[in-house]
């Protein structure tokens, strides 16, 4: 490599780094934007709705993400389950595999994420999504429901925030465990359950 290239190189470099990190700071305020204005929406469906007399709802809830930084996560709760939406930290792709109907052009994109868990389970998995980018775009995908606004400044979340809660309450079943998967353990224990979730398309034995 002679001078001429390794000044290249590193121009290249230096230009790259700087791209990154602006795409970071678009993609945080982005995020930071949409997670509060869908939090506030949640929070506000939920609590209207548990003032009108319908049962079953708690009360949502704000949960500090261990990462600091104002970071913060929503809990809902629905009868015996909760529902967490978890901001992610950092910046990525999406990912092809989880075969979004993302416009193909955007899966080169960076974008920030809002994890969704039916579980307070350390170890569960996300069962939605939401996939937010530079341009204020964004996509939800997860168990066959996928939805996309414009952007952030035109979506109505206090409509999203409706739609969203009716369909957990209406797509989210549960199933009894089998009598082998059954242990005296969770059947004495009042903070467990002996049954699994079960959402649209899957096979549950129903």
């Amino acid at each position: 490599m002679n001078l001429d290239e390794r000044h290249r190189f590193l121009e290249t470099i230096d230009q790259l780094m700087r791209h990154r990190a602006e795409a970071q700071v678009r993609l945080n305020n982005n995020l930071k934007e949409f997670s509060a204005r869908l939090f506030a929406a949640l929070e506000n469906v939920l609590n209207e709705v548990a003032a009108s007399g319908t049962p079953g709802l708690g009360k949502p809830r704000r949960l500090v993400h261990p990462a600091g930084g104002g970071r913060e996560a929503l809990q809902i709760f629905i009868e015996d389950w909760s529902i967490i939406f978890v901001p992610l930290l950092g910046i990525a792709r999406p990912n092809v595999a989880d075969e979004a109907r993302v416009p193909p052009g955007q899966f080169k994109e960076l974008c920030a994420r809002i994890a969704v868990f039916l579980t307070d389970d350390p170890d569960g998995d996300a069962f939605y999504d939401f996939i937010i980018f530079q341009d204020g775009s964004w996509f939800a995908w997860g168990y066959g429901w996928p939805k996309q606004q414009d952007d952030i400044e035109s979506t109505d979340f206090n409509a999203l925030a409706v739609d969203l809660i009716h369909s957990f309450i209406k797509d989210i079943f549960v199933t009894w465990n089998t009598r082998s998967n059954t242990p005296l353990a969770t059947a004495m224990d009042a903070r467990k359950r002996a049954y699994v979730y079960g959402l649209p398309g899957e096979d549950r034995g129903v």
